[in-house]
């Protein structure tokens, strides 16, 4: 995609969103970086309006909205997980894997490779996956939910365009591709995904490629390390201080024995 081309779709997305939700647009400090990002600016505020939404057609129809298609806009936070991931990237945190190819020769010089694949899977608003991009990534944005997509992509494209949004739903999907690196912020806070979340990490992971997964310190994340290290994937744990928290967010780093 042309330059001009870009800049005109991020400003019909920018406008696009302008029109639905009330939006910040702000540097924000990623570790040594500085990122132009556009956010909801009061996220309760959506939370408020979905809510109306759904009173509303269960008051028209007596019909009782299921807990699996309410659509909640946990995407219009901006998530602590999010900024540590980002930051442990823009510190250099994760380097494409080098090494040696499959029959042990020396890969060229990265600069002369292509640029790593990247998977922000649960990406909300796009905050790490737009990080990704800045340094150089190809990155697939990937939520359940569409709106946060369209942020997502609007944030991406500033940096980068060699970025994409698709819907995904990682309980059934197949995207017939695969990642040197998926980035999920706060995605382990419900013990039923974590299955399907090993599995859809299994399908999607480049050899040599690796998992980074931000939690807050919830016991939902202690339960998760036996539970995952338990199914053959060789854990790293890491922590990142993020200016929003006074205790730092873990990140799990996942990869494939």
């Amino acid at each position: 995609m042309d330059v001009p081309r870009r800049q005109r779709t991020i400003r019909r997305l920018h406008a696009r969103l302008a029109a639905r939700f009330e939006l910040i647009d702000e540097m924000l400090p990623v570790g040594p970086l500085r990122v132009q990002f556009t956010r909801v600016a009061d996220p309760e505020s959506v939370l408020n309006a979905i809510c109306r939404r759904i009173d509303d057609h269960e008051q028209r129809t007596g019909e009782r909205i299921q807990s699996d298609e309410l659509g909640l806009p946990y995407w219009a936070e901006l998530w602590d997980s999010a900024t540590g991931i980002g930051m442990w990237l823009a510190s250099g945190g994760w380097q494409q894997p080098t090494a040696k190819d499959e029959y042990g020769d020396r890969l060229p010089p990265a600069a002369t490779r292509p640029p790593p694949a990247v998977l922000d899977l649960g990406c909300g608003m796009g905050l790490a996956g737009t990080v990704a991009a800045l340094l150089g990534a190809d990155v697939l944005f990937a939520d359940i939910e569409r709106d946060c997509l369209l942020f997502s992509a609007l944030n991406g494209l500033r940096y980068s365009d060699r970025v994409r949004a698709r819907k995904v739903n990682w309980q059934t999907d197949n995207l017939s591709e695969r990642f040197d690196l998926i980035i999920g912020s706060d995605v382990l806070y419900e013990k039923t995904q974590w299955t399907y979340l090993d599995t859809f990490f299994r399908k999607h992971l480049a050899p040599a490629g690796k998992v980074l997964l931000g939690e807050p310190g919830r016991m939902s994340g202690d339960l998760f390390l036996p539970w995952i290290a338990e199914r053959g994937w060789r854990l790293h744990r890491y922590e990142q201080s993020v200016p929003t928290r006074t205790t730092p967010i873990r990140l799990f780093e996942l990869s494939e024995k």
